[in-house]
């Protein structure tokens, strides 16, 4: 099992549509796919009550309250035929917070958004992030993504000489469309809408899909589709792998 924890200690970053984007492209792709939710406010939770009965499922695990009666540790077990978890968390964590979380992920993802306030932000939080990391990283990676930044503005290389400086990847910049609500709003994600309106986010997305991918192992049964049969997400991409 794989643990992708998407994280950041500011809010509104995009946290919940990158969580809900990842976990429609591993179900997608096969995968027996759970979706843990530790913020309060449940959106990615609430997101999946509204998932059509004809996509690929996703298991919802609530990782906010506690239920009575039941222990912590089963209330956060996702079941032995799990492959791939990904965690959505809350915004403000810090401290005892970020340890329990940090140590819970095998792959943390961080959004961040181009305004002076978030960057401001992110370094101070990258840099607690960074102390842990050091303390015992047991093989975890950290990559970030810029979400609705345009390329070649001072945001985005204001961004670009913040992961220069923290030695992190930038993986991608993601656009800002009305693509990434039309999805949440119906319970998709943007691997499940029409591929003609959706084509250029896609392809923002396949950095960090190859990037997971390195710990990842693809589905046999996916590496040999031929272009647009990849169950919702560009087959070509899969194909082209199969040649590495």
């Amino acid at each position: 099992m794989h643990k992708i924890m998407v994280l950041n200690a500011k809010g509104g970053c995009g946290k919940t549509t990158i969580a809900t984007t990842l976990a429609c492209y591993f179900a997608g792709q096969g995968y027996n796919t759970a979706l843990m939710d530790f913020d309060p406010q449940q959106s990615s939770n609430r997101w999946l009550t509204i998932r059509p009965a004809d996509q690929p499922p996703i298991k919802a695990i609530d990782g906010a309250r506690q239920r009575a009666g039941v222990t912590r540790s089963w209330q956060l077990y996702s079941g032995t035929e799990t492959e791939v978890v990904v965690i959505d968390t809350p915004a403000g964590v810090t401290g005892g917070k970020l340890v329990d979380l940090f140590h819970r992920a095998d792959t943390i993802l961080i959004p961040i958004m181009p305004s002076i306030i978030d960057l401001q932000a992110m370094e101070y939080f990258l840099q607690e992030l960074r102390r842990l990391f050091k303390q015992g990283h047991q093989g975890k990676r950290i990559g970030v993504i810029a979400n609705r930044v345009r390329l070649k503005t001072r945001s985005y290389h204001a961004i670009q000489a913040l992961m220069e400086q923290m030695d992190l990847p930038l993986l991608t910049t993601l656009r800002d469309t009305q693509n990434y609500s039309l999805a949440m709003e119906s319970g998709r994600g943007i691997c499940e809408m029409r591929s003609g309106g959706t084509a250029k986010d896609r392809k923002h997305w396949e950095p960090v899909l190859e990037w997971l991918h390195q710990e990842i192992p693809y589905k046999q049964e996916h590496l040999a589709l031929e272009p647009g049969e990849s169950g919702g997400w560009a087959g070509e991409r899969l194909v082209k792998a199969v040649s590495h």
